[in-house]
């Protein structure tokens, strides 16, 4: 059974969980430890991602903490594209799904779906397992194999609050993101038009 789909993915309703998230495309793997809790998140990876150990991102805010551990620092920046959890049971561009089946995955039964998004005028598919209950995207893969996200140890439970705020004794590694200047403040400060 196919089901259309609008081209814009729902956003899920608020759910607490943490989870083992690991994403994988040709080049990497990167492998992090993440809470969340309504619009806010905290990854923990096993690697550091631009030297940071930790990312604590607020949506309410709009403003990313890129934790530096070994240097008991942190970076204010604004939300980007990769600091983003989207955890909703459609996906971003979604034109179709057919369902294929159920299966358990990672302990919780699921429903498997070959799902199709266009991205920029290119069509792409994916199989993408949901859970039965919270309709929580438990993993997704492309077709191809060349890219895959999956929530390993997932464990939906009330998230303490204390997680998604800046640690203590932490000193600030840049100015406040209000007062960062902008590409062009620094052009024209060194004197290009």
């Amino acid at each position: 059974m196919s089901i259309p789909i609008g081209g814009v993915a729902q956003q899920a309703a608020a759910i607490d969980f943490s989870a083992e998230r690991i994403v994988r495309n040709e080049q990497s793997s990167v492998t992090a430890h993440v809470n969340a809790k309504d619009d806010r998140w905290r990854f923990e990876f096993m690697q550091p991602q631009g030297g940071a150990s930790i990312i604590i991102v607020r949506m309410d805010s709009r403003t990313s903490w890129l934790i530096l551990s070994k240097r008991r620092q942190y970076l204010e920046v604004p939300v980007e594209k990769d600091h983003r959890l989207v955890v909703s049971e459609t996906m971003e561009g979604e034109v179709s799904r057919e369902f294929i089946g159920d299966e358990t995955l990672n302990g919780y039964p699921t429903e498997l779906f070959e799902v199709t998004v266009a991205e920029n005028g290119v069509t792409r598919q994916y199989y993408r397992w949901v859970t039965k209950v919270q309709r929580f995207p438990v993993k997704t893969v492309s077709k191809q194999g060349r890219w895959s996200e999956e929530f390993r140890r997932l464990i939906f439970t009330e998230q303490s609050p204390f997680l998604f705020e800046l640690p203590r004794r932490l000193d600030r590694a840049n100015p406040p993101i209000e007062v960062q200047p902008s590409a062009n403040d620094m052009r024209m400060k060194e004197g290009y038009q």
